[in-house]
């Protein structure tokens, strides 16, 4: 079976990940104290807070409004790569050109925007 080269977008994400891993165990291997606070780099993270976050962005959306979702899009990925990632993602050098990045491949690719457009319909009941 093949398997496909990542796109660039995920091997930004990827190594983004990689890299927060990697200052993760540094501050652990210094005995220092993990972050505690949510939303934090080490915190656990609650998909029930980054579900009331998407749904209270998405809430006025109309989905029928194509300009309305474009506009929305790029709200929806940064609230999503911040969950995943931590606050102190956007203090990345690559921060804007990768949530532009991920946004761009989201409305490039039609099987994207449609499962997109699932998303938003499945935050707004």
């Amino acid at each position: 079976m093949p398997i496909d080269k990542l796109s660039s977008t995920a091997g930004i994400i990827a190594a983004l990940r990689a890299e927060m891993n990697q200052r993760s165990e540094r501050t652990d291997q210094k005995g220092a104290k993990r972050a505690e606070t949510p939303g934090a780099l080490a915190a656990p993270r609650d998909i029930k807070v980054l579900r009331k976050q998407l749904v209270d962005i998405v809430k006025p959306v109309s989905i029928d409004d194509p300009a309305a979702v474009r506009k929305v899009r790029p709200q929806v990925v940064r609230a999503i790569l911040l969950w995943e990632f931590g606050a102190a993602l956007r203090e990345h050098p690559e921060w804007q050109p990768m949530l532009e990045s991920v946004t761009e491949n989201l409305e490039a690719h039609p099987p994207h925007e449609v499962q997109f457009l699932k998303l938003l319909s499945d935050l707004k009941r």
